[in-house]
């Protein structure tokens, strides 16, 4: 596509104002950045000369004063136009249920760490009483939390406020994830298909994946146990989170695994491409996956 040589601009032309050059820090220069990427989009830039030529041509207008103060700007000018174009293309609410789902990975983390911990100082000092609390650490960060004199209450009522921001974050990603992933959602549920979609990065990685890659996202460590040492290859990874595998019988898992694996990948397509449920795929997809945990 060819315009008009009249309409045609080299992009520090577009970085006067009044006849004064712009920076960064100037009131103009996001429209700047907006008339560059509007020029360059609509083929209305030139090709740059040669370097040496782009330069003299810059500091003979009055936009440079010299080779360095061109760099700059040129610099200015890519960094702008890279991070529009990164806000044009991020979905933000797939980003957002992304770190949703780290977020509450991260609070999972922290309230079992510190709750061993307070287990650890109990046994110590209580090992006879443990047994009333049934090896729950729940009971026993509760009962810390009622004693006001205990050294450990405060910290043990904090474990329970992340409890309860643990519940509205878990809440959240729920909504998000069926919103973003529909149709993953409806297979595996929303919790499973929320950290496959973590895992990947984003819809369109997850769509480009094979089933075989689907399967054992997650099962890093074991994965490179089995190319290292020649172990047995993991059957699955994120997806053994899903009822549909932890519960199905051990000769079963695999099969299992697979074909929900094969399910997901094209509900991932659909998801990434249509972004809506397709009810008659759910339901063929559940009775696969439904006939893959029973005898043959």
């Amino acid at each position: 596509m060819v315009k008009n040589q009249d309409d045609r601009r080299f992009w520090y032309e577009l970085c006067l104002e009044d006849g004064e050059p712009l920076t960064p820090s100037s009131d103009a220069w996001q429209s700047t950045i907006k008339a560059i990427r509007e020029h360059r989009d609509g083929f209305k830039l030139h090709s740059l000369p040669e370097w040496q030529n782009a330069v003299n041509n810059a500091v003979n207008a009055g936009i440079v004063c010299d080779r360095n103060r061109y760099l700059t700007l040129l610099r200015d000018v890519s960094i702008g136009l890279a991070i529009h174009d990164l806000e044009d293309r991020c979905d933000k609410d797939e980003m957002a249920l992304i770190h949703l789902v780290r977020i509450l990975d991260e609070t999972d983390q922290s309230i079992s760490r510190l709750s061993e911990k307070i287990e650890d100082y109990y046994i110590a000092l209580h090992p006879a009483r443990l047994p009333d609390f049934e090896r729950n650490i729940r009971s026993l960060v509760d009962t810390i939390a009622r004693d006001g004199d205990h050294p450990l209450s405060h910290l043990a009522k904090n474990i329970q406020r992340l409890h309860d921001s643990r519940t509205i974050i878990s809440k959240n990603v729920r909504e998000h994830a069926e919103k973003i992933l529909p149709n993953m959602s409806a297979l595996c549920g929303p919790l499973v298909s929320a950290r496959l979609l973590a895992k990947a990065g984003s819809r369109y990685h997850l769509a480009k994946m094979p089933a075989a890659s689907l399967q054992v996202l997650g099962a890093g460590p074991s994965l490179f146990t089995h190319l290292t040492s020649g172990t047995n290859p993991p059957k699955h990874g994120i997806i053994y989170q899903y009822k549909g595998v932890r519960h199905a019988k051990r000769r079963f898992r695999g099969r299992v695994s697979r074909v929900i694996a094969c399910q997901l990948v094209i509900a991932a397509r659909i998801d990434n491409f249509r972004k809506v449920p397709d009810e008659e795929f759910i339901i063929k997809a559940g009775r696969k996956i439904s006939m893959a945990g029973k005898e043959v």
